[in-house]
């Protein structure tokens, strides 16, 4: 579940960067990533206006180089650490990237988006004891972000641990009833778990939201 929500957030963020409009949930879908829960850090502000292009062309190899040459200059720049220990993710470097995203998360500790991708990258890496944990570490900053709740039910959903992702779940939709990737994954825990009412629930929302997703988990006819 996890690995599908990290593909949920890059062309956001390269949009809002480029001063872009945001498309609406019934726009062609796009692969959003991430890297989007941290766009509070990255402000708009032109000095990373250069990262643009590999993030748009997924060009992670380049990313990393630009990150890297960027922190030559300034080492405690968290937000390129950041960039780096990302496209590492994204190019399968797992220890590279938990290193860069620790450095990162060592320098803004207030940053959920962060500890979000380093969740990722232990994920990933088939630490999901570690995932679990650095995704609690983000809900103790913001105890409101949907990105973590929902990634924090998903791992808890993988360990089989179903009525503690439930909580995790529902805990998002109180807080924005009309996140998408909570009810994609309320969706597809209803159906694991065979809560015929709780799918419904779920397929009817994303009907309204965003209907790819209510095509993902609408039960076979």
């Amino acid at each position: 579940m996890t690995s599908r929500l990290v593909l949920s957030w890059l062309w956001l963020l390269a949009a809002l960067l480029a001063g872009c409009v945001v498309p609406t949930p019934r726009a062609t879908p796009a692969a959003p990533e991430l890297l989007a829960g941290t766009l509070r850090q990255f402000n708009f502000r032109s000095e990373f206006a250069d990262a643009l292009a590999p993030l748009r062309a997924r060009d992670w190899p380049a990313l990393v180089k630009l990150a890297r040459a960027r922190l030559e200059r300034e080492p405690n720049r968290g937000e390129w650490w950041q960039l780096a220990g990302y496209g590492q993710m994204q190019a399968g470097e797992l220890a590279l990237a938990r290193d860069s995203l620790e450095r990162a998360a060592r320098l803004l500790p207030e940053e959920v988006g962060i500890w979000s991708i380093l969740a990722e990258a232990q994920r990933r890496a088939g630490n999901s004891g570690a995932a679990l944990r650095t995704i609690e570490r983000a809900l103790q900053t913001d105890p409101v972000s949907t990105i973590a709740l929902v990634q924090q039910g998903d791992l808890l959903a993988e360990q089989r641990r179903d009525r503690e992702a439930l909580r995790s779940f529902d805990r998002a939709l109180e807080v924005d009833p009309r996140d998408v990737f909570a009810w994609r994954s309320l969706g597809q825990l209803a159906r694991r778990t065979g809560d015929a009412a709780a799918l419904e629930r779920a397929v009817k929302a994303l009907r309204q939201l965003y209907p790819p997703f209510a095509d993902e988990i609408a039960p076979a006819r």
